[in-house]
């Protein structure tokens, strides 16, 4: 058994409540103990740092320290833009001068905080718990499904902090849906923007880099994109349709997050991940492949 402190975020609790169910699920049916950091706060992703750098880093800071009150030392997540923001915070408290800022600005004592190390969900199932461990644990191999690994921009990058995966082409999914049975595709846009925090504010921005990625992902012959980021989620589900308007072509992509198919992999119903909560709906694929 492997334990780790878990940072569900904002999102988890709320739109992306599928994401922390199948999350919990698979991490229980693979040994992983998460333990939820007790009253933790935003990390400050998307508004907090583009106004206040300074508070942003304060926000994840706390969080650390939840952590390490916690006498733990790892914290994981399984939202990219809440990864990019503990990961960044974990950075900056390493410079002393900064860690001093900080100190002063929440009124903790951050030593503990500062030895704290963050990884994404996607990383500690692939470095801790292992590509080949997960694959024995697999019931209902992924036959059929070939599908298109979308890692969006924040999971591997900046490389410096990050320190995780190739920033370019990264790899680390495809190996665990291959892992499951499904075949990935390779393709131009696994590592390009979604469009991020402008969902709400500038749409065509998002319908139109949302749509350049549907359309590298059909064109390589995808029959879903696989995420692990709940904005990233967002933006190409809820926007699917607008983007088939603007585009004039009927995509019908499923966006599904990775834990969501490991989940089925393992064993587990389509009910119980919370595939019914997608907006476009996976089970017509599913279905004629004998996996729902």
């Amino acid at each position: 058994m492997i334990n780790i402190a878990y940072y569900p975020g904002c999102s988890l609790h709320a739109m992306a409540h599928e994401y922390d169910i199948s999350t919990r699920l698979v991490c229980e049916r693979l040994g992983l103990q998460l333990q939820e950091l007790s009253d933790w706060n935003c990390c400050g992703a998307t508004a907090a740092h583009s106004l206040d750098h300074q508070l942003s880093i304060g926000l994840s800071s706390l969080n650390l320290a939840l952590v390490d009150a916690m006498q733990l030392h790892r914290v994981t997540t399984p939202c990219a833009g809440c990864f990019s923001r503990l990961k960044t915070a974990a950075a900056e408290l390493k410079k002393d001068n900064q860690a001093a800022k900080i100190e002063k600005m929440t009124g903790m004592a951050l030593t503990g905080a500062r030895l704290v190390e963050v990884a994404h969900l996607l990383q500690v199932m692939v470095e801790d718990i292992g590509i080949d461990v997960i694959k024995e644990q697999v019931v209902k191999p992924l036959t059929g499904l070939k599908l298109a690994a979308y890692y969006g921009c924040l999971i591997t990058r900046p490389r410096t902090i990050v320190q995780f995966d190739d920033p370019e082409q990264p790899s680390s999914m495809d190996w665990l849906l291959q892992s499951l049975g499904a075949e990935t595709v390779n393709w131009s846009h696994k590592a390009e923007c979604c469009g991020g925090g402008f969902a709400a504010s500038q749409t065509d921005i998002v319908v139109d880099l949302g749509g350049q990625v549907l359309e590298a992902a059909r064109q390589a012959g995808a029959n879903a994109i696989v995420v692990a980021c709940p904005m990233c989620q967002a933006n190409l589900d809820t926007r699917q349709k607008a983007i088939e308007v603007d585009r004039g072509t009927a995509y019908n992509l499923p966006i599904i997050y990775f834990t969501q198919l490991l989940g089925l992999a393992l064993g587990f119903s389509a009910q119980q991940l919370g595939l019914n909560r997608l907006l476009t709906k996976p089970f017509a694929l599913l279905s004629a492949l004998n996996l729902a």
